[in-house]
């Protein structure tokens, strides 16, 4: 696979309302694609129709140019899919599970047992190989369901909501695994609503709203396109606040408001020592550390420096979220 197209994709559920209309974006070999939206934004039915699982009304998909829809077997041995829900056996063991799916990919005995072995070390299940599946916690299904799709190395990886149910430290693995695989050359297309997740890991994004493409493109041309040259911080006082806000105004620093540390406090923001500031910063992370650096031998006691939104939320923001949600 060298490129999948998607190519003006229409469909509707009940002849009335389209899940989707008009869509085309593509995915390349060796690209993570974020497919963002609100929930009943069209991602899920992009991604059925992506997996030859559901033919559009109308439009195509293609690989390579050819259409999917005629070689729809073929090519569903191409694709690890991972849609609404897991799909789990809870009677199974996890090693169980996995050589199951690889024996129905075709591999042998020798070859399974090697790729089920690879897969539970990469998300950290070895220890949980013969526990039943019924047994294992939520995030580790979530994973053993994520380790299933990648059994037969498929070259294209779609996945709806894969850290669903993981922790931040599972979701930070599930990323750093993804990007790998991707190095690899496969094509993968990442399902979410929360945005956060996705930032620094993406190579391009495709947003949906009600069923109709607003945006797509790589990640840094959109965020250019779309302004986001400055992003939304919060600082935490406790000495020093009125120095905090005079050296972030003279760094362009626009001042949102000044807040309470606690809810209990109750603070005049002209005069308070310590307190919260939310306040947009421009440039990059490198400009707010230096910012950081400032306001500490400024004396300046600082117990946080928060980002509060991505760049792909203030993307999100400047289309007008309130309109899909």
């Amino acid at each position: 696979m060298k490129q999948v197209r998607v190519e003006k994709i229409t469909h509707s559920y009940d002849g009335v309302r389209p899940a989707v209309a008009e869509l085309s974006f593509h995915i390349n070999a060796g690209e993570v694609l974020a497919l963002i939206g609100p929930n009943g934004a069209g991602k899920s039915t992009s991604l059925r129709i992506l997996a030859t699982l559901q033919r559009p009304d109308s439009g195509e998909v293609t690989w390579d140019g050819r259409d999917t829809w005629p070689v729809r077997q073929a090519v569903r041995q191409r694709i690890g899919f991972l849609g609404d829900g897991t799909g789990l056996y809870p009677n199974m063991t996890a090693a169980g599970y996995l050589r199951f799916f690889a024996e129905c990919y075709g591999l042998d005995d020798g070859a399974a047992n090697t790729r089920v072995a690879e897969l539970l070390a990469t998300f950290k299940l070895s220890s949980k190989a013969e526990a039943r599946i019924s047994d294992l916690s939520k995030g580790m299904r979530q994973r053993l369901a994520i380790a299933r799709t990648l059994v037969h190395g498929p070259e294209l990886l779609l996945l709806d909501e894969p850290a669903d149910g993981l922790d931040p430290l599972g979701r930070r693995q599930l990323r750093e695994i993804l990007r790998g695989v991707a190095n690899e050359g496969v094509g993968i297309v990442v399902s979410s609503h929360i945005l956060r997740e996705l930032d620094g890991f993406c190579d391009a994004v495709a947003l949906i709203q009600k069923g109709a493409l607003q945006v797509f493109g790589p990640v840094e041309e959109v965020i250019d396109k779309y302004e986001v040259a400055r992003r939304v911080h919060e600082v935490s006082v406790t000495k020093g606040l009125q120095q905090a806000i005079a050296i972030l105004s003279a760094h362009e620093g626009l001042i949102e408001e000044v807040l309470p540390l606690t809810r209990d406090e109750q603070i005049d923001p002209a005069t308070a020592d310590r307190g919260k500031i939310r306040v947009r910063v421009r440039g990059a992370e490198n400009h707010a550390a230096k910012l950081l650096k400032e306001l500490v031998l400024a004396d300046v006691e600082v117990i946080a420096l928060t980002r509060m939104r991505s760049d792909l939320e203030d993307v999100y923001q400047s289309i007008g979220r309130d309109e899909v949600a």
